[in-house]
């Protein structure tokens, strides 16, 4: 017999992750990444028609870079505190309502300060944007949830590239400015909030220092790794537009193309990188995806034509998306659920100084030495990846206390946050909580049963 239309759907929302959060984050997400991504590439191309030369393009994703890192840490604290869904709201109304100032932007001066406010409040919402899905889903489904997230962002981009090609950069600008207001309002009504003002009045601060206590192991190398992924991708982030069409003779439409499909094979990865992540392990996935990813970059420095161009560039950005989709899943099960948010924005911030110098060096590379020897050495450094995300031991099974719902590893006896017992009996004398194993009540000194446990 047939499965039924609620049964089938049913099915697929499983298979998807489809939880409503997850829903209505992918379905904004892929409408503000399409207006972005209609501007965006053509950034550089946009900054000469006001003059900007190469160093001055340099400058100008230096302060993009710049405004990214600054507002990380405080985003995730304010995504802790006052909850994520506020945080992801204000940011998109307010950011991307500034991208209306360029309409009547007149110097490359203006046009820097203004792409500056919109990324500091575009970077503001992102620990909470990875803390709200995260959260939708339980562990063993983040992988696919924002595999699935980040597959609906990456046809917006695709879509978005492709047709911002065509239009002017006035239009360009009126429809990311539109798109990004439109999917707040749409955030507004329909995300629900995924960290209850209980969660956040109970946030303990006091008697741990934030470096010793929350800042494990696993989330230094995380940091190391992604502040050398972040300078290597830098290198060439100004200079791939001006690559392609002065170097590989692209035109604004062909570079529109290649950078939709690219997103279109992006999306692609983002789809299967969840699964294949179940079946390697995170960190695994993403140490092999960002080796092909820069072995692809090579041959697509040297393509003959823009047909070779876009299938090359294609194939790195398939095999990217694995390492984007593994690191926000790696983010989450590396972090507990009441601090999460500050941790990814530390995390964040601190990596993301990796790319704050990284545009002018790879501008002066390029004026210096050649075109392609910023993307060279883009590929090289980003190989170094791979030592730190080798070390990462990702985290076992978990459970909660009983008490206060802190997630603990399933070994925990006790509860780091509140101190209570984990497994625990009732005294039968006071009624104190003891340890499952307790032989005497420490409160009233009575003697305690101990249970035996028949041997198989």
């Amino acid at each position: 017999m047939g499965q039924g239309p609620r049964q089938l759907w049913s099915e697929i929302g499983s298979f998807l992750s489809l939880e409503r959060n997850v829903l209505v984050m992918s379905i904004t997400g892929l409408l503000i990444n399409f207006g972005y991504l209609t501007f965006q590439p053509f950034i550089p191309l946009y900054l000469r028609t006001l003059e900007a030369d190469i160093t001055e393009i340099g400058i100008v994703f230096v302060a993009i870079q710049l405004a990214a890192t600054l507002v990380s840490i405080p985003g995730g604290i304010l995504a802790d505190r006052l909850g994520r869904k506020t945080i992801i709201v204000v940011g998109n109304a307010v950011g991307y309502a500034l991208f209306f100032i360029l309409l009547g932007a007149k110097t490359w001066t203006i046009a820097l300060l203004t792409l500056f406010a919109a990324t500091l409040f575009a970077t503001l919402v992102q620990p909470a944007y990875s803390s709200t899905v995260a959260e939708s889903v339980n562990k063993e489904e983040r992988g696919r949830a924002f595999g699935t997230f980040l597959f609906m962002v990456y046809l917006g981009l695709a879509f978005g590239a492709a047709v911002g090609g065509y239009f002017s950069y006035r239009v360009d600008i009126f429809i990311v400015a539109g798109a990004g207001v439109i999917a707040a309002v749409i955030r507004l009504f329909f995300l629900r909030e995924t960290l209850p003002p209980s969660a956040r009045a109970n946030r303990q601060t006091g008697h741990r220092s934030f470096f010793t206590g929350n800042l494990t192991r696993n989330v230094w190398l995380l940091l190391f790794a992604l502040l050398v992924f972040n300078f290597s991708s830098g290198l060439g982030q100004p200079l791939y537009a001006i690559f392609s069409t002065d170097i590989l003779q692209l035109s604004k439409s062909e570079l529109g193309i290649m950078v939709g499909v690219g997103y279109l094979a992006s999306m692609l990865g983002a789809f299967f990188a969840g699964r294949v992540s179940e079946r390697l392990g995170i960190a695994n996935t993403m140490s092999i995806a960002v080796i092909l990813a820069s072995l692809f970059l090579v041959p697509w420095l040297y393509a003959p034509s823009a047909l070779l161009a876009i299938g090359i560039f294609s194939m790195s950005g398939f095999f990217a998306q694995f390492f984007f989709v593994g690191n926000q899943a790696l983010m989450a099960n590396i972090t507990r659920p009441e601090e999460r948010g500050s941790i990814i924005g530390f995390i964040t911030t601190v990596a993301g100084f990796g790319s704050i110098a990284a545009p002018y060096v790879g501008s002066q590379i390029w004026i210096a030495m050649d075109p392609r020897t910023p993307f060279l050495l883009s590929a090289l450094l980003a190989v170094g990846v791979v030592a730190p995300l080798a070390l990462i031991h990702e985290p076992t099974a978990e459970t909660s206390c009983p008490h206060c719902g802190r997630g603990l590893p399933v070994e925990a006896r006790f509860c780091d946050m509140c101190g209570r017992p984990i497994h625990f009996k009732n005294c039968w004398g006071c009624g104190r909580e003891l340890e499952e194993s307790a032989r005497f009540c420490d409160e009233c000194g009575r003697d305690q049963p101990v249970l035996v446990v028949p041997a198989k």
